[in-house]
């Protein structure tokens, strides 16, 4: 029987902070790698190869070494809100919806699951029993405030050791009221990663008054007016958009199962480019330009990286 590792956000995140190797996007290798996401219309392209893209790294033409489609096994890390207000048919919905995720990953894939409240617990270290995985959702309950920070910071640094593609999958149905970590550092931490975040949440509304952890300073707590914008929407939109991902939000939690079995096949239609930086600085913020050339489409790619 596996046994949730239930961390405290006291412990845990500040450790994390404090602790935790640095993380950089290439790691101990040169070789920069990108997940790209092109579509026309609503529908994903697919058939190009490494002669049909352009990749500009700080303004700087760059020669594209590979372009790889479906071809490498994915690294799921289900991140999903276990606060209070998942309580009854929300909850069971989240897990009919996290359940069918385990059941969509091939014997190659590997998947892990953290659930957050007030506490972060890891439920399931890296693994390719994706049962397992099942099993673990199926015995979450709901209860406590909500750690949103606290647990996007925790999915990104806790990367498989073995390689893939690394996908985020993020729900929360509220802003954070809890975190430790501010909304900022975990933005930081997205351009030191090469993971792309996908994040689901319920439509914006209006919210009684009350107190939330600001987005920008973690522990700093003030009041909030009727009319303020939802704080998690806004930190979910800047980290979604850092990593190229997409931040989807559905009316009820009904949509759920559809809206992450959309985000699996999503993200198994994108590219995987790499690349060896030439002509740039070795260090600092890289800022990166996707595109398709001669042909009318979106590529929805990372904003950047930092080395």
């Amino acid at each position: 029987m596996n046994t949730a590792l239930t961390l405290t956000l006291g412990v845990a995140v500040t450790g994390a902070l404090a602790g935790a190797p640095r993380q950089t996007f290439h790691l101990d290798v040169e070789a920069v790698r990108v997940d790209a996401l092109v579509t026309e219309g609503n529908r994903p392209v697919t058939g190009l190869s490494t002669q049909d893209f352009e990749l500009r790294d700080n303004g700087v033409l760059q020669k594209i070494d590979s372009v790889t489609f479906e071809d490498v096994p994915l690294r799921v890390m289900l991140v999903l809100d276990t606060s209070l207000s998942l309580k009854g048919e929300a909850l069971a919905h989240l897990k009919e919806a996290a359940s069918t995720v385990a059941q969509l990953l091939r014997p190659d894939d590997r998947s892990s699951l953290l659930t957050f409240s007030t506490v972060l617990a890891l439920r399931t270290a890296w693994t390719s029993d994706h049962t397992r995985i099942a099993r673990q959702i199926e015995g979450a309950e709901a209860g406590g405030a909500t750690a949103l920070h606290d647990a996007a910071y925790a999915a990104l640094t806790a990367r498989d050791a073995q390689s893939g593609r690394s996908l985020v999958l993020i729900f929360s149905d509220g802003v954070d009221t809890s975190s430790w970590v501010p909304g900022q550092s975990v933005i930081d931490m997205a351009g030191r990663n090469d993971a792309v975040v996908y994040a689901v949440g319920r439509e914006a509304t209006l919210i009684e008054p009350g107190y939330v952890v600001d987005f920008t300073s973690g522990l700093q707590i003030r009041p909030r007016s009727r009319d303020a914008p939802l704080m998690g929407t806004l930190f979910l939109d800047a980290l979604t958009r850092e990593t190229g991902g997409k931040h989807i939000t559905t009316k009820n939690s009904s949509q759920l199962r559809e809206t992450f079995v959309q985000i699996v096949n999503e993200f198994r239609s994108r590219y995987l480019l790499t690349y060896t930086p030439r002509g740039v600085e070795s260090s600092g913020w890289h800022p990166i330009e996707v595109r398709v050339k001669g042909r009318s489409v979106e590529v929805t790619a990372r904003r950047g990286y930092l080395r």
